[in-house]
């Protein structure tokens, strides 16, 4: 009886040692439980035809998909699940993106414990848990009270955006292909892609920018 007054959530993240310390750390709340868990979109997507959790906790980087992508296609075909994103990816680069996709939060994998659990809570209770900033920012322009501080970086897609985030972090385009489940030729597509984009004269202009952006949190509007 204890378990059905529990609300069930999801993890859907790559990494078994993420899948074992979230059930390791829930496992003593009166309130919450890990149901499930998926190590993949594809695998995530199986699970939820066959039950809906109270909750799915996304990473955005998944070996299959773009986590952006997946929060994309789960609010569609379930629009009342609430979606929190638990990630290594820097807030200030995707917390817009991810809001906009159908996601109700964003918790760094930094943060402590009792901020997730903090986060996990709000967002079960319909509150949106992003820094205030950020939400701030979310709320003006979605009123129509901004009209001209859409980010430089709104013009790349969810892949884009993932290989433009590796990139920063130092990875070449072998590395981001390991990464992404994609050969190096494609995240050299990609990478011309951005470049032309941003208008940027060159490949090691799109370099010094990802490394501008993680490291010093530079964003140009």
């Amino acid at each position: 009886m204890k378990d059905k007054m529990k609300r069930k959530i999801m993890i859907i993240d790559d990494h078994p040692i993420i899948h074992d310390g979230l059930r390791t750390l829930l496992s003593t709340e009166p309130d919450l439980q890990v149901a499930d868990s998926a190590m993949s979109s594809s695998e995530a997507i199986k699970l939820l035809a066959r039950s809906v959790p109270d909750l799915a906790i996304i990473d955005l980087s998944l070996g299959d998909t773009d986590g952006t992508t997946l929060i994309k296609q789960i609010h569609m075909d379930y629009e009342q699940l609430p979606i929190l994103v638990y990630t290594m990816s820097e807030e200030r680069l995707y917390a817009e993106r991810v809001a906009n996709a159908g996601a109700q939060g964003y918790v760094m994998k930094t943060s402590s414990p009792k901020e997730l659990k903090k986060a996990i809570r709000a967002v079960l209770d319909g509150k949106p848990f992003f820094n205030p900033d950020i939400l701030e920012r979310i709320r003006q322009k979605r009123s129509g009270a901004e009209n001209n501080t859409n980010s430089l970086l709104d013009v790349l897609s969810d892949r884009e955006m993932s290989i433009f985030n590796l990139l920063g972090q130092g990875l070449n385009s072998a590395e981001i292909g390991a990464r992404l489940n994609i050969s190096p030729n494609t995240v050299d597509t990609h990478r011309i892609n951005m470049k032309n984009k941003l208008g940027l004269p060159s490949g090691r202009a799109l370099i010094e920018l990802a490394h501008d952006v993680i490291r010093n949190g530079m964003i140009m509007d």
